[in-house]
């Protein structure tokens, strides 16, 4: 999380020896998502703490709680230090919803999330999210169509309704293996 990059030395490594192109797909923002209003007047990961909000946390795998950790190891705290709810869920949408619901304050998901159930959001990263194919595929007719659908007007109107979401790089090549 500490580079725009840091996804690539991991495609290098996993696809070694394979002929792999990585395209950027779109950039989206991720952060906290709060009851309405903000109750709690949270301003930062080092609140959830100070403030004993009630955090829902995602799946161990989940690269939201990953980047959660991250985020919480920057301002010197750990998950221990937080009140994290019993049960991950597995799903953003399902965070999304347990904030609505009150079960939780806060839990870290994309802005989409905070959007879609009008919750508030407090921006904390931009993350450029890729599609890695191999370099022979790129260029066959499936790939291709699915460039050319995401290339649309509909379907750029479609991210940015979603909020959170840039798109205006999409299809961009951004590494290509040796």
């Amino acid at each position: 999380p500490d580079t725009n990059t840091y996804n690539q030395s991991v495609v290098a490594d996993a696809c070694k020896g394979l002929d792999v192109v990585v395209i950027e797909w779109a950039w989206r923002r991720q952060g906290l998502v709060l009851a309405p209003d903000n109750p709690l007047g949270i301003a930062g990961v080092q609140d959830l703490a100070a403030k004993k909000a009630r955090v829902i946390a995602r799946q161990p795998e989940a690269g939201a709680q990953i980047l959660l950790q991250y985020l919480l190891a920057e301002a010197g705290l750990a998950m221990a230090d937080l009140k994290v709810l019993d049960h991950p869920v597995m799903s953003e949408t399902d965070l999304g919803l347990a904030v609505l619901e009150g079960k939780a304050d806060a839990g870290l998901a994309v802005a989409s999330v905070a959007h879609q159930f009008r919750l508030d959001f407090l921006d904390l990263h931009q993350e450029r999210y890729d599609l890695a194919v191999r370099r022979r595929d790129f260029f066959e007719a499936p790939v291709q169509a699915l460039l050319a659908f995401a290339a649309s007007d509909g379907f750029a109107t479609r991210a940015a309704e979603m909020a959170g979401y840039d798109v205006s790089g999409l299809g961009r090549v951004v590494y290509n293996a040796p």
